[in-house]
């Protein structure tokens, strides 16, 4: 093991404590619960009372042990995705007439509708909405996803919310379900009846311009292998894009793009080891990267901090030109996760 992730499940309770302190509140954890593993996430959250998740894919939802409401982002594609939903009591999320008639014929049972009011991406638009059949569905959610929630001032979030109140009024008494991160920290009337919090449960930033509000969950981690005197002039990595200027010490980390390290960090990240941050030189490779440590006493065997509690997720996602949701997604499968109990 050269490179783990630990994941602090009190973290993450506490930030769906925060979240759900003004509605109810469910919870994203699709693409395996954004890297962190689903199955101790979901467990975790279900312990805390959380009784609705969300997931992607149909796959994701049969693999989801939990005694709760499963509902499926993508709805179902074909008869037999409907019929193993329906065996296994997850709730797809219909998004056309197509999927409508495929959970018919699957025997029908509790499902969630989506509205498209901006996204242009999945869902009916408003004008199908109104004209589509949905006589004997068991709808229990209606749902929207905004486009714009992360920028709270956005013209376009008030226009989702009026469009989805007309379209809300065809099924009174369905509970909604319009907020994700950002929409439930900005305010109650951005909510609905359910959330659907994700990337603030994760300690990720759901805001474009504000601070975090957020506890950071996730620290990756990896293992110093090696430390070595680079002498002046002599350079360091793939493509010798580093050229020492003077003597120094380096040391190579096993942790590279394959574990998670995004590679546009090379020559710009930084890293914390203990009490310090030492920035990276040249360029992260597959399984490693390589940190000047000529100022700290570091040895090997000794772990360094790619992101967590010292460096935050969002600082490394800005220096390599993304998201934390792309960071945390990107964790590979070698590296070994570990979960601090509440």
């Amino acid at each position: 093991m050269t490179a783990r992730l630990t994941v602090d499940l009190a973290a993450l309770l506490a930030n769906y404590q925060r979240l759900g302190a003004e509605s109810s509140i469910g919870a994203v954890v699709k693409a395996d619960a954004y890297g962190l593993g689903a199955g101790p996430v979901t467990a975790a959250l279900h312990h805390a009372g959380c009784r609705h998740f969300f997931v992607a894919t149909p796959a994701e939802a049969l693999a989801l042990d939990v005694d709760a409401r499963v509902y499926v982002f993508a709805g179902v594609g074909s008869d037999e995705e409907a019929a193993k939903l329906h065996a296994a009591g997850a709730r797809p999320v219909l998004n056309d007439a197509r999927q409508v008639g495929m959970w018919r014929r699957a025997g029908n049972g509790p499902c969630a509708v989506h509205v498209d009011t901006g996204m242009r991406r999945l869902g009916f638009t408003p004008q199908a909405f109104k004209a589509a059949d949905l006589a004997g569905l068991e709808v229990e959610l209606l749902l929207t996803h905004y486009a714009c929630a992360d920028e709270p001032e956005h013209p376009l979030n008030a226009a989702q919310r009026r469009d989805f109140k007309v379209c809300s009024a065809r099924l009174p008494g369905v509970p909604t379900s319009l907020g994700n991160s950002a929409a439930i920290l900005t305010g109650p009337e951005w909510v609905g009846d359910v959330g659907r919090p994700g990337i603030a449960l994760y300690g990720g930033n759901p805001f474009a311009k504000r601070a975090n509000p957020m506890r950071p969950v996730a620290t990756l981690e990896g293992q110093v292998l090696q430390v070595r005197d680079v002498a002046a002039g002599e350079s360091v990595g793939y493509g010798a894009t580093f050229i020492a200027e003077h003597p120094c010490r380096i040391a190579t980390v096993g942790a590279g793009y394959a574990d998670g390290v995004p590679r546009q960090l090379s020559g710009v990240g930084r890293v914390a080891v203990g009490e310090a941050f030492c920035r990276m030189v040249g360029r992260v490779s597959m399984d490693a990267v390589q940190i000047d440590v000529s100022d700290i006493s570091v040895a090997q065997g000794d772990w360094v901090e790619i992101f967590g509690t010292r460096v935050p997720v969002d600082e490394v996602a800005e220096h390599a030109g993304t998201i934390s949701y792309e960071v945390f997604t990107g964790i590979g499968g070698r590296v070994h996760r570990r979960y601090l109990a509440p």
